[in-house]
C-alpha cells in the first residue's frame, strides 16, 4: 500500500505553495501527486493516489478538475459501485449535475445488487443524492427499497442510518414512509 500516514503528510506539506499549471493555481501537492501517478503501476495503488488527487482539487474548491478525477477512476474500474457513488457524490454537488448523479448512483445500486454488497451503502447514497437534487420521488422509493433490504445480513454493508430522515425538508417524505424507516432502523440495529 502507497498511501501510507507518512505520503499523506507529505501530500499536506507540500499544499503550500500554490503552483501555476495549466493558467490555474493549484495547490503545490498537485503535480506531486501527478508525478506519483507517473511511476506508479498498481491499479489499488494508482486508485489510492487518484483519490488523493480528487481531494486536493476539493480541497482547492477546483471543482471541474475535481469532477474530472472521479470521472477517470470511473473509466479505470467501471465495475466498482464505489467508483460509481464517488462520482455521484461529485455531480450532486454541482447545479449541473444532477440527472447525472442520479444515473451514476443508480448505476452504483446495480452493480451492488448483482455483486451482492454494499446494497444498502449504494441505497443510502442514493437518498443521499436525491436530497442533494431535491428528487422526492427517488428518495421515497430509496427509502423503500432501504426498508426491504433491511432483513438481508451481508458482510459488505452498511446499517441503515438515521441520518437520512433528519432535518427533511417539508413535505418532501411522507410521514409514515419516515416512520417505516425509523422502525426497519430501529428493528435490525
Amino acid at each position: 500500500m502507497i498511501l501510507t500516514k507518512e505520503l499523506r503528510a507529505e501530500i499536506r506539506k507540500r499544499r503550500e505553495p500554490a503552483i501555476l499549471t495549466e493558467g490555474k493555481l493549484v495547490p503545490g501537492s498537485v503535480p506531486f501527486i501527478h508525478e506519483m501517478l507517473e511511476t506508479v503501476r498498481d491499479e489499488h495503488d494508482r486508485d489510492d493516489l487518484m483519490a488523493e488527487l480528487a481531494g486536493e482539487y476539493l480541497r482547492a474548491d477546483l471543482d471541474d478538475e475535481h469532477l474530472r478525477v472521479q470521472r477517470q477512476r470511473v473509466a479505470n474500474h467501471p465495475e466498482a459501485a464505489v467508483m460509481w457513488l464517488a462520482l455521484a457524490h461529485s455531480l450532486s454537488m454541482r447545479e449541473d449535475g444532477a440527472e447525472e448523479a442520479k444515473q451514476a448512483v443508480a448505476k452504483a445500486v446495480e452493480i451492488s445488487r448483482r455483486v451482492g454488497t454494499l446494497v444498502r451503502y449504494a441505497l443510502t447514497c442514493q437518498a443521499e443524492v436525491a436530497r442533494k437534487t431535491n428528487d422526492s420521488a427517488l428518495f421515497a422509493s430509496a427509502l423503500k427499497e432501504l426498508i426491504e433490504d433491511a432483513p438481508n445480513c451481508r458482510q459488505e454493508d452498511a446499517g441503515l442510518d438515521r441520518g437520512i430522515v433528519e432535518k427533511l425538508p417539508a413535505g418532501f417524505c411522507s410521514e409514515q414512509l419516515e416512520q417505516q424507516y425509523l422502525n426497519a432502523l430501529e428493528k435490525y440495529r
